[in-house]
């Protein structure tokens, strides 16, 4: 029986927790992109600046993000401003030096360890999150492609015979847009978040299969990013979701080399249980969700 986007949702949004909680990195793709952190969009703020959208354009977007991931008792994609991530990602181009890759691999949330106790000092690195890194001609052409498409580049359409030409994600995300907003004509509304949920699901289904495999890994990006990066407003996904982020200098295990012991960090332990952590049990149909993406990407059952 084929299964509903509500059932598919449903489990995606279990895995998240699972993912964020156990501290899996399976699925969740290197991310790229956007802003400094200063600006950032996330619940309270609707009057984002426009970067790739347009004004409509950017509506529609969040209408089906929204969809996808909703607000419940932890952020979705409006409440953690990943449509503000991929609006910025999109629109990477943009300035004289593509902000494509940022620094690290500190964030200056979490300070060094003390020398002596391993325990958190007053001293915080800076915030290298924030540098937009220069790329290689191989890396700008690459992106180039993935934006603009297999013709944007010089012999980028040379291997056409055996390997399908990719369009860009610009035509892709236009092209998705121009469809989602033609299934609110066909209902007699005149926005697409005016439609119901079904039928927002259904009008997403009939976008392009790699719209939908960008989108779905975007949205991930902007809800699971650094806040630097765009999305994630205020850390809003990494505590709803009790993922700890970027925990670097400190990090968890503390090391004290007076007693030369190991301890955990009081507020998040790394070899004792977490009283706070997301802990429901996984339900048969995650745990399929789960070994299906391990075998796609190549790995063993975990189970």
């Amino acid at each position: 029986m084929k299964q509903t986007y509500q059932e598919i949702l449903l489990r995606r949004r279990t895995v998240l927790k699972w993912m964020s909680a156990s501290g899996a990195t399976f699925a969740l793709p290197f991310i790229q992109s956007c802003s400094d952190g200063s600006d950032n969009i996330g619940a309270g703020n609707s009057s984002p600046p426009p970067h790739f959208f347009t004004t409509e354009q950017r509506a529609t977007v969040e209408a089906i993000a929204g969809t996808i991931i909703p607000e419940d008792e932890s952020a979705g994609a409006a409440g953690a401003g990943a449509v503000e991530y991929i609006d910025r990602y999109l629109a990477a181009f943009n300035p004289d030096t593509p902000d494509i890759f940022r620094g690290g691999p500190f964030s200056g949330r979490e300070p060094y360890p003390d020398a002596t106790t391993g325990a958190a000092s007053g001293n915080f690195p800076e915030n290298t999150f924030k540098q937009v890194l220069p790329m290689s001609r191989m890396q700008e052409l690459a992106f180039r492609r993935e934006f603009f498409g297999s013709g944007a580049i010089e012999n980028g359409s040379i291997n056409s015979p055996v390997i399908e030409d990719w369009p860009g994600l610009h035509h892709l995300y236009n092209e998705a847009i121009t469809l989602l907003d033609r299934a609110s004509g066909d209902a007699g509304v005149e926005k697409f978040s005016e439609l119901s949920e079904e039928q927002q699901l259904a009008a997403f289904d009939q976008t392009d299969p790699r719209f939908r495999s960008a989108f779905l890994s975007h949205l991930a990006q902007g809800l699971f990013g650094a806040p630097e990066y765009g999305g994630n407003a205020e850390l809003v996904a990494w505590r709803d979701y009790h993922y700890d982020g970027d925990s670097q200098p400190l990090g968890h295990t503390l090391y004290d080399s007076v007693t030369k012991t190991l301890y955990d960090r009081a507020d998040a332990p790394n070899q004792t249980i977490d009283k706070d952590a997301f802990s429901d049990p996984m339900s048969d149909s995650v745990l399929q969700l789960v070994n299906a993406i391990a075998l796609g990407q190549g790995g063993k059952r975990f189970f």
